[in-house]
């Protein structure tokens, strides 16, 4: 005759990620999105609402959030293209040209995008 008996549940820390780095940096990856989305709601509010989206912007918090936003973006576009080499699986004298080339297209459309805003 079998018994019942009760199935292990081993206890997990909501904190269990800060013991390693790799952990800690996929979080922070992560947890970036969330400035992305609010980005994203922001220049939607732009599309429908100008008015709007003009005296938002001179609100200092929403200026740190669009820095935030900023920041994000930078770090998955980092982790993308680092993520980018090894899923072509390419030698390592076209690899160095092929992100040098990511990298001279993402500056370049950055400070077109600026001169645009500027203007």
């Amino acid at each position: 005759m079998a018994t019942k008996r009760k199935p292990y549940v081993k206890e997990i820390d909501c904190w269990w990620w800060k013991s390693n780095p790799y952990y800690r940096f996929y979080m922070l990856r992560e947890t970036s999105s969330v400035f992305s989305v609010l980005a994203s709601l922001f220049l939607l509010l732009f599309l429908f609402s100008p008015k709007t989206f003009a005296t938002l912007v001179q609100n200092p918090i929403i200026c740190l959030l669009s820095f935030m936003a900023l920041l994000a973006a930078v770090l998955h576009t980092k982790t993308w293209f680092d993520l980018t080499p090894k899923a072509l699986n390419l030698p390592e004298e076209k690899l160095c040209s092929l992100m040098k080339g990511l990298w001279a297209v993402t500056v370049g459309f950055s400070v077109l995008t600026l001169l645009l805003s500027v203007v």
